[in-house]
């Protein structure tokens, strides 16, 4: 009896850390759609910008941007490879 507690205490805490994980990635993956939406923002802004120094200061936050989504993506393949498949989409 003890002992099948004691299993189902550790079932409980693996399906917290299991959830925690699957609530990190799918925010992950959200924030990345989100910084390559500004991202092609930025591509728009630039193109039409006649003001050279405006377009540097978009050039600036582009690559700043850039930056950001290059790691997330890094981080999320990390996750992903760690977890061992996606998760499902619920």
């Amino acid at each position: 009896m003890k002992l099948q507690k004691l299993l189902k205490k550790l079932d409980g805490y693996l399906s917290e850390d299991k959830k925690k994980e699957r609530q990190e990635y799918e925010e992950l993956a959200s924030l990345l759609m989100k910084l390559k939406k500004k991202e092609m923002e930025l591509h728009k802004d630039i193109a039409k910008e006649k003001v050279e120094e405006e377009r540097r200061v978009f050039e600036q936050e582009l690559m700043i941007v850039h930056g950001q989504r290059e790691k997330g993506v890094a981080l999320l393949a990390e996750m992903h490879a760690r977890k061992g498949d996606k998760p499902s989409q619920a």
